[in-house]
């Protein structure tokens, strides 16, 4: 005989079951099966963008071919996969979900470093991955057909160029290159953005952001800031905007009519320069290096700004972006420069240099115009804006 149950009971005990089915995973299940390892060990990492190091967050044992990763994140992040012995390596989205892979280390790309003081490996290629919405997200933008046309023609020209023996058509060639890497840009961005629109909370979208701002990273302030306003929830409270955020606030530090951050740094006497120590005169910080090809063309050029101004109250202020001093001393003997010289600081290993890096310097030649109180009024890697500045000031 059937007792009879409490319709109130009912609704309660339905109510949280319906509630557990809401509610976000506790963890993440990762299970993947590999073709070609049997047996070793595999590991989970994080990259940390700000010192260019990665950090092993879990590990797990292969046996036969299969391992399962159990763990919980704080947010959604790109993972790095290293499989040992061997050093295959392969990247995913990783979330508080269930998630298979299957990896396959036929056509993998190797890699042999071991004279530039690292090591050897391979990155998988054949790499699936279901169950994590936020690779799906990332796939979706990455892997777009107008993109993918894109990257086949690039293919095409660097394949052309690798065979042409003309050096004149090598220019073109090189030239045809760039016009497809700037509509590549575009078209990434505009994608992204239209993701971003939809989905302002995916931690996939300010990640995609991410890695297209590290490879454009002259987009104005304005629309960086426009962008990132954009954000919310998940992705605003993860790593990656945080880290955009911080960039935003330093290069807001670095808009005209900010003063400009004092550094102090050795020339080749090894004595010490500032740059507060060349106020009340108008001065150019020049970033450039001895192995950089558009620096030393551009040094005839500032030979005769500097002849027509120096005796004005202008000065040149270089620094080398150079890890070898000898480089340095040699490229200056070369070029014979009249104006100051100091040499940048690496104090962490694989990290830009120190100034370089204040200053968010990420490509070179780049120049910095100050006025005569230290205040920052041109920030370019153009240096006809520098012309225009200093004869608007100086005069011609």
């Amino acid at each position: 005989m059937f007792k009879k149950i409490s319709v109130s009971l009912l609704l309660s005990v339905s109510g949280l079951w319906v509630s557990a089915q809401n509610q976000a995973p506790a963890g993440y299940v990762l299970n993947g099966i590999i073709k070609g390892i049997k047996n070793g060990k595999i590991y989970l990492s994080s990259y940390n963008e700000e010192d260019r190091t990665s950090a092993n967050i879990d590990s797990a044992v292969i046996t036969n071919g299969t391992f399962v990763f159990k763990g919980k994140l704080k947010s959604a992040e790109m993972l790095g996969l290293n499989i040992k012995p061997g050093n295959w390596s392969a990247n995913l989205f990783m979330e508080n979900s269930n998630i298979n892979i299957s990896i396959d280390t036929t056509g993998a790309e190797h890699y042999d470093y071991t004279r530039y003081g690292q090591g050897k490996g391979a990155y998988l290629k054949k790499v699936t991955i279901k169950g994590s919405k936020s690779q799906d997200q990332f796939n979706a933008i990455e892997n777009d057909p107008s993109l993918a046309a894109l990257k086949a023609k690039r293919v095409v020209i660097s394949k052309q160029y690798t065979a042409e023996k003309s050096a004149e058509k090598k220019e073109e060639l090189k030239a045809v290159s760039a016009k497809i890497s700037e509509e590549y840009s575009a078209v990434q961005f505009k994608l992204i953005r239209q993701f971003i629109t939809q989905n302002p909370s995916a931690v996939s979208a300010v990640y995609a952001f991410s890695n297209y701002y590290r490879f454009n990273s002259s987009m104005p302030v304005t629309e960086l800031n426009t962008v990132l306003n954009e954000f919310k929830g998940d992705a605003k409270a993860s790593r990656y905007y945080l880290a955009l955020a911080k960039q935003l606030k330093d290069r807001e530090a670095l808009l005209p009519g900010n003063l400009a951050s004092d550094f102090t740094l050795v020339k080749r006497d090894s004595s010490k320069l500032s740059l507060s120590s060349l106020r009340g005169k108008y001065v150019m910080i020049d970033f450039w290096a001895s192995w950089c090809k558009p620096c030393r063309e551009a040094i005839p050029h500032w030979k005769q700004v500097y002849e027509k101004y120096h005796g004005k109250g202008f000065e040149i202020l270089s620094v080398s972006d150079d890890s070898k001093w000898n480089d340095w001393i040699k490229a200056m003997d070369v070029e014979q420069m009249p104006w100051l010289q100091v040499i940048d600081e690496f104090p962490k290993k694989m990290m830009p240099a120190r100034v370089g890096s204040l200053y968010q310097v990420h490509y070179i030649p780049f120049y910095v115009l100050l006025d005569k109180e230290g205040k920052i009024l041109v920030y370019s890697d153009d240096e006809k804006k520098i012309d225009e500045k200093l004869a608007a000031l100086i005069g011609s």
